[in-house]
C-alpha cells in the first residue's frame, strides 16, 4: 500500500511539473506578443498592432476604425519613456469568456502626459497556438 502510495504521488509530481513547465513556456511566448504589441503602438505601426487582435477582437471594430481611435489614445498619452512590467499570471478560465489559455499582465507605465499609468493586456492562444490581444485597459492621471 505503502508503494502504491508512493508511486501515486511520483505521477502526481512529475505532471505537475510538466504542467509547470508548459505554463512558464506559455507566459514568456504571450509576453513577447504583448511587448512587440505595445512597441507597435508606441511607434505608430498600428496595421501591425490590429494584426495582433483576436479575431472576435476585430469583428467588434473595423480595422479603420480602431486605427483611429488608438491614434487618439496614444498622443493623448504622448511619447512613452518607460514601462516596468508589475505581474503576469496564466488562466485557463476567465468569467464571461470560453475556457482557453489565457495571459494577463500589468504594466507601470510612464508616458509623458500621463502620471500613475497602469496599463493592461489579457492574450488569448487561438486554434492555432498563437497568442493575440483580446483586451487592453488602462488606469491613469493626466498631467494637466
Amino acid at each position: 500500500m505503502k508503494k502504491l502510495i508512493l508511486i501515486l504521488i511520483s505521477v502526481i509530481s512529475m505532471y505537475s511539473a510538466t504542467a509547470q513547465k508548459y505554463t512558464d513556456q506559455y507566459i514568456k511566448d504571450a509576453n513577447e506578443v504583448a511587448e512587440n504589441w505595445l512597441s507597435d503602438i508606441n511607434n505608430k505601426e498600428y496595421d501591425n498592432a490590429y494584426n495582433l487582435l483576436t479575431k472576435e477582437v476585430k469583428q467588434q471594430s473595423a480595422k479603420e476604425e480602431w486605427v483611429r481611435l488608438i491614434t487618439e489614445l496614444m498622443n493623448e498619452f504622448g511619447e512613452i519613456k518607460e514601462r516596468t512590467m508589475i505581474t503576469t499570471s496564466f488562466q485557463s478560465s476567465i468569467e464571461g469568456l470560453e475556457d482557453g489559455f489565457y495571459v494577463s499582465i500589468e504594466y507601470s507605465s510612464n508616458y509623458k502626459n500621463t502620471i500613475n499609468h497602469e496599463e493592461y493586456l489579457l492574450l488569448k492562444q487561438n486554434d492555432k497556438a498563437k497568442w493575440k490581444i483580446i483586451n487592453y485597459n488602462y488606469n491613469y492621471k493626466s498631467k494637466e
